[in-house]
């Protein structure tokens, strides 16, 4: 028959099964992150109470309630989501048939794997010390459930603990092959996330400029170039509905030839996951990834969807000329009715030269009364075009692409939206631009004989502070941005560019140190193939230098030492030796306390009282003798 389980260690373990499933119930759906707590919290009852544990038949059904609802949920018992939140379930049930040392280290072990399934959640700064928290609150329960130790002996020993792992994590980190199937695994829920999408419709841009994530981060190999230079070319825009305007198959390619009218710049960009096929790149690109290619649109298209952050190198032209091409009939589509009155105006400029017809364009939106803001109205109908620029006239850039390019459309010029990101915020901590996604950004694109494609940007005309110098100085009222793409205090600015740049680093590093980096740091080491006898060898004489160090540590700091309950008699038995009680060899404590309170009967309670304690914390199981035995020994006045 199994001892009864100590209730105080029981509800200790509850308590790092809350820390353990934390992150993991913030993506769980919120019924099984309730139904989790439920559980939880129940069987905390059941251990503060006393009373019996549930049937093997009341839980074979809450098990078989839960898989259910997990399939229903996520359509699946195993991957990153039906998988972790199958595992977490198995766990907390299985505290409620926990009777047992065995249960308990059970329990333990599928704590210690739901630890590690947290980085398939995210691998950011706070899951490393979520997980070192977890690890540390897991093997502490271990170790009170084997020897019960006060908290401050506990922590020393925690503490210990995770110095000498440290060497053996380090060895492992930049050893251990890479595992692509499982760090690289596809983040189901990454077509959540914000960002530029595959069309382009009122109301698009102005909800991306409210988001202050990172876009993507730019390290410069030469000079930066100026803010108003800097246009990120994301997915281009070249069928208008009547309502918004979309982007055609990205498998075009064959787009024109491009002549270099400008300097080359070269910098490598670190795009976060957005679920899309596009690269995004500084204005004209020149050279690409070797996963990338250069649709007829000149929009950089990937191989894959960008599903995991992804760093890259390419070139730029910052002035350019194009050929000829076949895209241009596509080009001048339009919607066979809508609009009347904006066809009307383009036709009024139809016998003008093409930059003429640009110019007056731009003219009519610079002078038309615009504004630029970051609420403008509800407009869409068939009719959006007109709306805005005879009614309204109020829209954030979204607006001022796609009616300009209307007009030009319906002018004769051949045009189309272009979507992606303009400006950046310099971080000087790390000597990279940060490109947020409230940096979106649409522009026009026109097409002009002897220069081709060129790049127009009406909103300029109605904000051009919003161009020059960010977004947040293209409003006359800031207060209608977030606070921190506002005017936050400097210290604060000062504050998250900081952070950012610890990010930046902790992605460059350790999350981006990936089988390509991993290879070259062997490659610099003599060792041309991962899992070759010779790797092996390295790695199995590093790991015995590591474990000979850290055992020779253990044995020389190993020196018989006493414990706690012994350090707390011994100073007591100095105050007593203060007043002439000295204790003699071999003594024991029960006849040197007694030997004490004779000599001074008014304390015979309190001497009785501490070596009672003494004997419970050295020879006893009670988890709290120890500490009472302190604080009675240092209560006693000699």
């Amino acid at each position: 028959m199994n001892t009864p389980l100590e209730r105080l260690p029981l509800q200790y373990l509850i308590a790092t099964f809350v820390l353990v499933l934390l992150p993991h119930g913030l993506q769980f759906s919120p019924w099984l992150t309730l139904a989790l707590g439920a559980l939880l919290l129940w069987r905390a009852w059941i251990s503060y109470r006393g009373h019996t544990l549930p049937s093997t038949v009341v839980r074979f059904l809450l098990t078989l309630g839960l898989f259910a609802l997990i399939w229903l949920d996520y359509q699946s018992l195993i991957g990153r989501q039906g998988g972790v939140a199958a595992l977490a379930c198995l766990a907390t049930v299985k505290l409620f048939e926990t009777r047992s040392q065995r249960d308990i280290k059970i329990v333990s072990l599928l704590a210690y794997f739901l630890v590690g399934a947290g980085f398939l959640i995210a691998q950011s700064q706070w899951i490393l010390l979520w997980a070192i928290l977890s690890m540390l609150a897991i093997t502490g329960q271990l170790i009170q459930w084997q020897s019960a130790q006060a908290w401050w002996a506990l922590s020393k020993q925690l503490l210990l603990m995770l110095l000498e792992a440290i060497p053996i994590a380090i060895l492992l980190f930049f050893f251990f092959p890479r595992l692509p199937p499982l760090w690289s695994m596809p983040d189901e829920q990454v077509s959540a996330r914000t960002g530029l999408s595959d069309e382009m419709r009122p109301g698009n841009f102005s909800q991306l400029a409210k988001d202050h994530s990172v876009a993507f981060r730019v390290e410069f190999e030469g000079a930066i170039p100026k803010p108003a230079l800097r246009y990120w070319r994301g997915p281009v825009f070249d069928f208008f509905d009547g309502e918004g305007w979309k982007q055609p198959s990205l498998n075009q390619a064959g787009g024109p030839s491009i002549e270099a009218r400008g300097p080359l710049l070269a910098y490598t960009m670190t795009m976060e996951p957005h679920n899309r096929n596009w690269l995004l790149a500084l204005d004209i690109p020149e050279s690409l990834p070797d996963t990338a290619m250069l649709s007829n649109r000149m929009q950089v298209v990937n191989s894959s969807p960008i599903t995991e952050r992804q760093r890259y190198r390419i070139e730029s032209l910052s002035a350019w000329k194009t050929s000829s091409d076949d895209t241009l009939p596509a080009a001048l589509q339009l919607p066979k009715s809508g609009n009347p009155e904006a066809r009307k105006l383009a036709a009024s400029w139809s016998t003008l030269p093409p930059i003429e017809r640009v110019n007056r364009g731009l003219q009519w939106i610079r002078n038309g009364g615009y504004s630029y803001t970051l609420n403008p109205p509800l407009i869409n109908g068939a009719h959006s075009i007109d709306l805005f620029l005879f009614k309204y006239k109020q829209g954030f850039c979204e607006h001022y692409a796609g009616a300009f390019t209307f007009l030009m459309r319906a002018a004769g010029v051949p045009s189309r939206v272009v979507g992606g990101y303009q400006g950046g915020q310099w971080n000087q901590n790390g000597h990279y631009l940060i490109v947020r996604q409230s940096n979106a950004h649409a522009w026009s694109e026109v097409w002009l004989a002897g220069n081709g494609w060129q790049r127009v940007d009406p909103t300029a005309m109605v904000a051009p502070s919003r161009i020059n110098d960010g977004l947040m100085n293209g409003f006359n009222n800031a207060d209608t941005l977030p606070f921190m793409d506002g005017a936050p205090p400097a210290w604060l600015q000062d504050l998250r560019l900081h952070w950012d740049s610890l990010v930046n680093n902790w992605n460059q590093w350790v999350i981006g140190y990936d089988m390509r980096k991993q290879m070259q740091l062997f490659k610099k080491l003599g060792i041309d193939e991962v899992l070759s006898s010779e790797f092996i060898l390295r790695l199995l004489l590093a790991m015995s230098v590591v474990l000979i160090t850290l055992f020779l540590i253990a044995t020389h700091s190993a020196k018989p030492k006493q414990d706690g309950a012994s350090q707390l008699w011994q100073q007591f038995c100095r105050k007593l030796t203060k007043r002439g009680c000295i204790l003699a060899p071999n003594e024991g404590p029960l006849t040197f306390s007694l030997r004490a309170s004779l000599l001074w009967p008014e304390y015979n309670s309190a001497i009785n009282y501490i070596t009672q304690q003494y004997i419970a914390a050295r020879y006893g199981s009670d988890p709290e003798a120890l500490l009472k035995l302190q604080q009675a020994v240092r209560h006693f006045h000699s």
